[in-house]
């Protein structure tokens, strides 16, 4: 389902729950999603990814700080219930410690998503289910201005691609 950007008022920052600092790619995540039912309209698919028929988020950021497409910012999400129809979700792989390359692109490409659409509130998937996703507390993060959150990072040393 196509909608209106003007109506997205949240980003969702969301966590694959993987190990950490181990390599997932978006095929893999929409192999779970499809496992999961997850099924993006045909329709709304067009030229966004074709080959990512099942996945739920907008954005996935790989450990190497790679930012891949997932659904379109205008397609509906299925990441969070409830609020699909209205934010973007971003999912880092791993769980709760992640790389520099990650904190670095998920820092750039919220401000990127923030000049977009102004005045759109940045919350964790936590904040809206009993869930850990994501592994950090994202007002936290927010409050030390997008820094790198010490006890969540994940020291393995990855070449940027």
């Amino acid at each position: 389902m196509w909608r209106d950007k003007s109506k997205i008022t949240h980003l969702i920052i969301h966590c694959a729950a993987t190990p950490n600092g181990r390599h997932f790619t978006a095929e893999d995540i929409d192999r779970w999603h499809k496992e999961r039912g997850f099924r993006r309209d045909p329709a709304d698919i067009g030229h966004h990814e074709p080959r990512l028929r099942h996945i739920g988020y907008h954005y996935v950021i790989y450990t190497n700080g790679a930012v891949r497409n997932g659904r379109s910012e205008s397609e509906v999400g299925a990441h969070c219930q409830g609020m699909n129809t209205v934010s973007i979700g971003v999912c880092l792989i791993g769980t709760d410690r992640f790389t520099r390359h990650q904190w670095e692109s998920l820092r750039a490409h919220v401000q990127a998503i923030q000049k977009r659409h102004p005045g759109i509130q940045i919350c964790g998937h936590r904040q809206f289910a009993k869930k850990i996703c994501p592994g950090f507390d994202v007002p936290a993060w927010l409050g030390g201005e997008m820094e790198p959150l010490a006890n969540h990072l994940c020291d393995i040393q990855l070449e940027r691609s």
